[in-house]
């Protein structure tokens, strides 16, 4: 059944990022209308323009180049005036990311760590390493931490992260040798949690035998307990467990359990490793609805069943898992859990279990779950998946959807029939907005002379109207970047950790008065010039960097900031294909420095230095350090 074309093709302008152009005072909007621009944060414009320094010294260090990095690094303690230790920990992170663990490892025996945000930091830097040096290293970090200055949490958090590893007993060890008898419980209950990790169950089990007895001297510590609880559940000590459950029940005074839902949380868990559903499902009776961050508690009912549900996944009881999956309320919640006991399928290799709540989850885990199942021969659960997000009629939008996923996770063999159903079906009905799309498609699946075959038709047919007074131009937005998020790397956090202990340090004021929005009504040469960005964008997708320029360099200059948008887009592709050649000679065609010139810079100059063309990477990362900020 076909759906109406004017819903299909609104439709599917929404998976395009429409265009946020950030206009310069030189410049004007696509209704001919001159615009300016809101002055940056300066601390924020600071810490970015800091961290591409940063990023400098890193590519310094793989070429060989460290003086050279550390007068780069006096730029940045001057600028930001960072403290000697702070500068030995940036130094640390720019080793770790450079790959040079010799170097970085000179540096331990300077820090002075906070525990913070500059071991956070460097716990990022140590996640670029082989898996198998990451947990020594930041053991070997945490070591210079004060034991009262986050320690044993993060030998908590690596024995976490790092389970079943000889370097967990590692932890368990140096957690054992630190703890005294004036140690609280709950510290001693980490202890046996992180012998678990290890996986030296009869040591986790010896140390709780002993700790629930010293437990029942304090009835206050009713949390020790619970956790202890726990514990013998997740062990395998089902008896035990239910054991020291039954003995709460009297500890525990009627009514407390509905005002701590933090008890009633955990004892949910511990009644759920054991299978006693029926207490669980009475414990659930006494969580609020909502959670309620007044009382420094983020416990519901909701989150307790989110818990329960990834809980029996990780145990291997999938039925379980899955009714306690359906029975949260919350649609947000449900498909964050969905999508968390997924990937815990998947690398458990459980394609039916992942496929059968793969309607919970997002289009691109719903692709990824089919791709993988398909590399393990399970053609059968692969095509139902793919099936089902398809649709069984012909929901042109759908169709591009699933496509459009399905090539973001590699899945080619499967878009590429799907994407020429999909020609056909624009073809047949004359929808010639959604021939770029299509055309975009193709390319993205690696057909790129299909890709360029029909973007050559768009092309002569935007000639043909662009030359008619009278006939309207079909418009379809460029393929332009979405704002950038906060990276969450290594440097980030540094520069982030810096700036908000700066003493000098005042956040930003909002303006919180509302702006409505006025439509613009663009003019034609608005609109041709909007085209003109448009297919230079999808010429960049397909991989054709001579179109994409010729139709970048047709946009008059006065759409000075629109151009420069369109060229980081193109620039961004190049790079992408692995073409520092051409992203390069891209750039030195635009005078005017865009925002992103200097992080493009850097990247072409890391290609450069992969390709071992090292000469090109040096200038360039002297050119991008002389760039003067926009």
């Amino acid at each position: 059944m076909y759906k109406p074309l004017s819903i299909i093709f609104l439709t599917l302008l929404s998976f395009v990022s429409t265009p946020t152009v950030s206009l310069a005072q030189a410049c004007v909007g696509l209704d001919g209308a001159s615009v300016s621009n809101p002055s940056p944060d300066s601390q924020i414009a600071k810490s970015q323009q800091s961290r591409e320094m940063a990023e400098i010294a890193v590519a310094l260090f793989r070429v060989g180049q460290p003086n050279r990095a550390a007068q780069v690094n006096e730029q940045i303690r001057s600028r930001f005036k960072l403290e000697p230790k702070d500068l030995t920990t940036l130094v640390m992170i720019q080793y770790l990311m450079a790959g040079d663990q010799a170097a970085a490892t000179a540096q331990l025996p300077k820090l002075e760590l906070t525990g913070f945000g500059d071991i956070d930091a460097i716990f990022l830097a140590t996640r670029t390493l082989p898996e198998k040096n990451q947990v020594d290293w930041m053991l070997n970090v945490v070591d210079r931490l004060p034991i009262n200055n986050g320690k044993l949490l993060w030998w908590i958090v690596l024995a976490e992260l790092y389970p079943n590893r000889p370097e967990t007993r590692k932890i368990a060890e140096k957690m054992r040798l630190l703890l005294t008898e004036e140690d609280r419980l709950s510290e001693w209950v980490n202890l046996a949690v992180v012998y678990r990790q290890a996986g030296d169950f009869e040591a986790a089990r010896s140390l709780l035998e002993s700790l629930a007895k010293q437990a029942k001297s304090d009835a206050r510590d009713i949390s020790s307990r619970i956790k202890i609880a726990q514990e013998f559940a997740y062990i395998g000590q089902p008896k035990r467990a239910l054991t020291e459950l039954n003995q709460l029940n009297s500890a525990i005074a009627p009514g407390q359990l509905s005002t701590h839902p933090d008890w009633t949380h955990h004892l949910a868990l511990a009644h759920a490793a054991i299978n006693n559903l029926t207490a669980v499902s009475d414990l659930l009776q006494k969580l609020p609805d909502k959670a309620d961050p007044d009382s420094f508690s983020f416990h519901a009912k909701d989150v307790t069943r989110s818990a329960i549900a990834r809980q029996f996944a990780e145990q291997g009881n999938f039925q379980q898992s899955q009714k306690f999956l359906l029975s949260i309320k919350d649609s947000q919640l449900q498909g964050e859990t969905a999508q968390r006991i997924v990937h815990h399928l998947l690398h458990k290799g459980q394609w039916r279990q992942a496929a059968a709540i793969s309607a919970f989850v997002e289009p691109k885990l719903q692709a990824l779950i089919a791709y993988k199942a398909a590399q393990a021969n399970q053609t059968a659960i692969s095509d139902r998946i793919v099936a089902a997000m398809r649709g069984q009629d012909m929901d042109i939008t759908l169709l591009l959807q699933t496509t459009y996923v399905l090539n973001q996770v590699g899945y080619y063999t499967k878009s590429r029939p799907l994407l020429k159903e999909a020609l056909a079906f624009v073809t047949e009905q004359k929808i010639q907005p959604l021939r770029y799309k299509v055309a975009v498609q193709f390319a993205d699946a690696g057909e790129l002379e299909q890709a360029n075959q029909l973007l050559d038709e768009q092309a002569r047919n935007f000639e043909e109207l662009s030359r008619s007074q009278k006939t309207s131009l079909s418009m379809f937005d460029p393929l332009l970047l979405d704002a950038p998020n906060p990276d969450e790397s290594a440097l980030w956090r540094f520069f982030e950790h810096v700036r908000l202990k700066a003493p000098d340090f005042k956040p930003t004021q909002r303006n919180s008065s509302k702006i409505e929005a006025v439509p613009v009504q663009r003019s034609r040469e608005g609109s041709i010039v909007m085209n003109l960005g448009s297919l230079a964008t999808f010429y960049s997708r397909a991989r054709n960097f001579a179109k994409a320029d010729q139709f970048l360099q047709r946009i008059p200059d006065q759409y000075c900031d629109f151009k420069a948008s369109i060229l980081e887009f193109v620039v961004s592709e190049a790079i992408a294909a692995k073409q520092p050649d051409e992203a390069q000679k891209l750039l030195t065609k635009y005078s005017r420095p865009t925002n992103t010139m200097r992080k493009s810079l850097i990247a072409i100059a890391n290609l450069y230095l992969d390709q071992k063309q090292t000469a090109k990477a040096i200038a360039l990362l002297e050119q991008a350090l002389n760039l003067k900020s926009s």
